[in-house]
């Protein structure tokens, strides 16, 4: 077995790994008696944790219970796809946003697209042939990977969520002002939820510098006077290089009361106004 050959190895097995069998096992007796949990799921590298829990809960009450394994769904580098292997999705809103699950699909490989397609929606394969012809004449464009972004959000998150995430993307990724100046606060929390959330009274006059320090963007002002310098400062998306410039109503105040500003690749503020 994989433990004994572990245990007959130069490095060893841990505690953890070597008592996982019977946690697992444990697990599923406990949860037969306190849920009546007659079956467990599992991929198909957990079929010997499975076959333990049977043994365990066979000798103990001495009930029928049953094992299913699937096939493991394997990254590009032959890893599984989960926890384990830092795969960042979930499918609780609460640890995976819409928007990262939408992403994460977006982003995935060319060549796997026939087997993600098939494997995680509900699409006719007439309809995943059809779409990816479509693909492979242009795959510049992803359609395949975008099919599979909207399939798989909305099944995980709903239209809202799916509706979010296309939100965010448009937003971040294709720099889409009309879309950030239509939504709501609420949704706007929603959809950058990478985002530190900052209110702020609107003073005639604030240059660029003084609202970038007030809301807290640098450490100090040598910082901020070198990062926005250096093009490393965003007001809605547009690259903001003078430190002098003042904020506008209608440019960098949008129709609904917000800013969004991004320092360098990844840190986003969303600023709510306010007048007095």
């Amino acid at each position: 077995t994989s433990v004994k050959s572990r245990l007959e190895s130069d490095e060893g097995i841990s505690f953890t790994e070597f008592t996982y069998q019977i946690f697992q096992s444990y697990d599923w007796l406990r949860l037969l008696q306190s849920h009546d949990c007659y079956l467990q799921l599992g991929g198909s590298d957990q079929m010997g944790n499975i076959l333990a829990g049977q043994d365990l809960i066979s000798r103990s009450v001495d009930k029928l219970v049953f094992g299913l394994t699937m096939p493991l769904v394997l990254a590009e580098s032959g890893e599984k796809f989960g926890k384990s292997a830092g795969t960042p999705v979930w499918m609780n809103q609460n640890k995976t946003s819409a928007y990262t699950v939408y992403q994460y699909m977006l982003n995935q490989k060319d060549r796997d697209m026939p087997r993600m397609l098939k494997m995680f929606t509900f699409l006719p394969l007439p309809e995943i042939e059809a779409l990816l012809r479509k693909h492979e004449a242009k795959p510049e464009n992803r359609y395949a990977q975008e099919k599979l972004a909207e399939q798989v959000t909305l099944l995980l998150h709903g239209d809202q969520g799916l509706s979010l995430a296309q939100q965010s993307t448009r937003i971040l990724w294709h720099n889409d002002i009309t879309a950030l100046s239509q939504i709501s606060v609420e949704d706007s929390r929603a959809v950058l939820d990478q985002a530190q959330y900052v209110q702020k009274l609107y003073s005639p006059g604030i240059t660029m510098f003084d609202f970038a320090m007030s809301i807290g963007c640098f450490r100090s002002e040598r910082d901020a006077l070198r990062i926005i310098a250096a093009g490393g400062f965003y007001i809605n998306q547009v690259k903001t290089t003078n430190p002098e410039e003042v904020i506008v109503h209608g440019i960098h105040v949008l129709q609904n009361n917000l800013t969004l500003v991004r320092v360098g690749k990844k840190n986003y503020f969303i600023v709510e106004w306010f007048t007095s």
